[in-house]
């Protein structure tokens, strides 16, 4: 797919600010024509991220979606505000610790990342990595444009998480996260159709698990949808799940 960086009609939105996000991806830049589909004809583009100073979103088969990290502005608030009324699965599994380095290797739109930074605080740090160039881009401009502290403590690189782990140094994150494509069709959240379109499906090896553990200081996290069957497929244990939960974790302590 050719993905190219345009901007929205907004009186607002800057082409030098359109340009400048297309050098930070590796991307061409589409001057701005009066519809998206004469933009991305004239590109030859499949596909645009369009950029306004408020909004990021991904213009695909005739349609825009806009960035949306669905519930993970409100998680990262609750935990923000020290609300504990709402069980945070991904928090009891994660064990966050401030000041924590957390290696993301399936960010998707970032909604954990987002939950990981404000648990790692300011003096932490979040890397996700993304295999889907349209959206690692499109993450990494919704986050930039996010009123959210969290939102800065993140960094979005478009990489294979495989590859990236293999040459990774050893003990260079607290912890590494992987929430692989569940295998089984579940109610998702809204977005999520595009990651399922446009992101890697392939299953967690037990390669790049091995890797993470040796790239991990602490531990590394799987997550699975309920019953748990790629976490069976990988000899891994899953954390006793609350009452009726949706996703079941794994948490495998590092080499």
């Amino acid at each position: 797919m050719r993905l190219a960086v345009t901007t929205s009609l907004h009186r607002d939105a800057s082409e030098a600010a359109g340009r400048a996000a297309a050098a930070r991806h590796a991307l061409p830049f589409a001057p701005r024509r009066s519809t998206l589909a004469a933009t991305a004809a004239e590109a030859r583009a499949d596909a645009l991220l369009v950029l306004s100073p408020r909004r990021a979103t991904l213009w695909l088969d005739g349609a825009e979606q806009r960035w949306d990290p669905g519930m993970g502005v409100l998680r990262a608030k609750r935990l923000r505000d020290g609300e504990v009324t709402t069980r945070d699965g991904f928090l009891d599994a994660a064990g966050i610790l401030p000041g924590e380095a957390v290696l993301d290797c399936t960010f998707g739109l970032g909604a954990d990342a987002l939950v990981t930074a404000e648990a790692a605080g300011p003096s932490g740090r979040v890397l996700g990595l993304e295999s889907s160039p349209a959206l690692a881009a499109l993450a990494a401009e919704g986050l930039a444009r996010l009123a959210d502290p969290a939102a800065r403590r993140i960094e979005v690189r478009h990489a294979d998480a495989a590859t990236w782990l293999a040459a990774a140094p050893a003990r260079s994150f607290d912890l590494v996260v992987f929430d692989p494509m569940f295998r089984e069709a579940r109610a998702e959240p809204p977005g999520f159709d595009l990651v399922r379109r446009l992101g890697d499906p392939s299953p967690l090896s037990p390669e790049t698990l091995a890797h993470a553990r040796r790239v991990a200081r602490r531990a590394v996290l799987v997550k699975d949808g309920a019953p748990g069957r790629d976490l069976e497929r990988l000899g891994l244990a899953p954390i006793l799940p609350a009452r009726g939960a949706q996703r079941v974790y794994a948490r495998v302590s590092a080499d």
